[in-house]
C-alpha cells in the first residue's frame, strides 16, 4: 500500500523535488518494491497515454470523449492488483502519482496548475477518478453526456450508478429530447434523481422492476423539461 510521488520541499536556500512514498509511516520492502515499479511505469507510460489519447480525441471542446478515452486507458494497469493496490484507489494516491507526469496537453483548461494535485481532492472534484470511473462504461452509453459538469452532477450521487439501469435509462430520455438540458435543467433533473434514489437513505433499487425504474426516471426528466 503505497506510490511515490514528489513534493517540492525547502532545502536551506534552495527548493529541491524529492521522492516521497505515500501515505507516510512504515513502509514494507514489498509495498516499497510495487510503488517503485509502478512508478518507473507511469514515468514512461503517461506520456504516451496523453498522446494517444489526443490522437482518438484531437477535438479539445468533445471533453466528455476526451477524458472518458483517457479513464479507459488509466484503467487498464490501475485495476493490475500486482501494481495497484484497492487502497490506493479508495485514498486516492494513485491519481497524485499519476498526476505528476501528464504533459500540459493533458491537463484540462482553467486548471490551477500552481496548486498541488492533493489539493483538489475533495468534494468529488479529483479530475482523474472521475474520468476513470466515467471508463467503466462503454463509450457508446456515455455518449449522451455532451457536457463534462454533467459528469460531475453524476458521480455526486452515487446511487444512481449502482444500478446500471438508472443510468441507461436516464442516457435514453436524455437523448430522446428534441432540446438538450442546460446545465441548471440537468442538475434540477440530478435532484429529483436523488430523492426517487436517495443515497444517504439507501433505497436498494435492485429490487425495483424495470417499469419502476422507468417509470422515477421518466418523471424526474419530463418534469423539468416540459416547462
Amino acid at each position: 500500500m503505497a506510490v511515490i510521488v514528489r513534493k517540492k520541499i525547502q532545502f536551506g536556500d534552495q527548493e529541491i523535488e524529492s521522492k516521497v512514498f505515500e501515505p507516510s509511516g512504515v513502509i514494507s520492502k514489498e509495498d516499497r518494491l510495487r510503488a517503485e515499479k509502478l512508478d518507473d511505469l507511469l514515468q514512461s507510460r503517461i506520456p504516451e497515454i496523453a498522446d494517444e489519447v489526443l490522437d482518438e480525441v484531437p477535438d479539445e471542446s468533445d471533453k466528455v470523449k476526451r477524458w472518458h478515452s483517457l479513464g479507459k486507458k488509466l484503467r487498464i494497469f490501475v485495476d493490475d492488483r500486482d501494481l495497484v493496490l484497492q487502497s490506493d484507489i479508495d485514498n486516492m494516491l494513485i491519481w497524485q502519482a499519476i498526476w505528476q507526469f501528464l504533459p500540459s496537453t493533458m491537463i484540462p483548461s482553467q486548471t490551477n496548475i500552481d496548486k498541488p494535485y492533493y489539493d483538489k481532492q475533495h468534494k468529488r472534484q479529483d479530475h482523474l477518478s472521475l474520468c476513470y470511473e466515467l471508463s467503466s462504461y462503454p463509450w457508446d452509453e456515455v455518449s449522451w453526456i455532451k457536457k463534462w459538469a454533467y459528469v460531475h452532477e453524476i458521480t455526486a450521487r452515487p446511487s444512481l450508478l449502482r444500478d446500471e439501469r438508472i443510468f441507461g435509462t436516464l442516457g435514453r430520455y436524455i437523448d430522446e429530447l428534441s432540446i438538450y438540458p442546460t446545465v441548471e435543467e440537468f442538475r434540477e433533473i440530478m435532484k429529483n434523481l436523488a430523492k426517487a434514489f436517495p443515497t444517504k437513505q439507501f433505497r436498494d433499487s435492485s429490487l425495483l422492476a424495470d417499469d419502476e425504474i422507468d417509470t422515477q426516471v421518466s418523471k424526474a426528466v419530463k418534469s423539468v423539461m416540459s416547462r
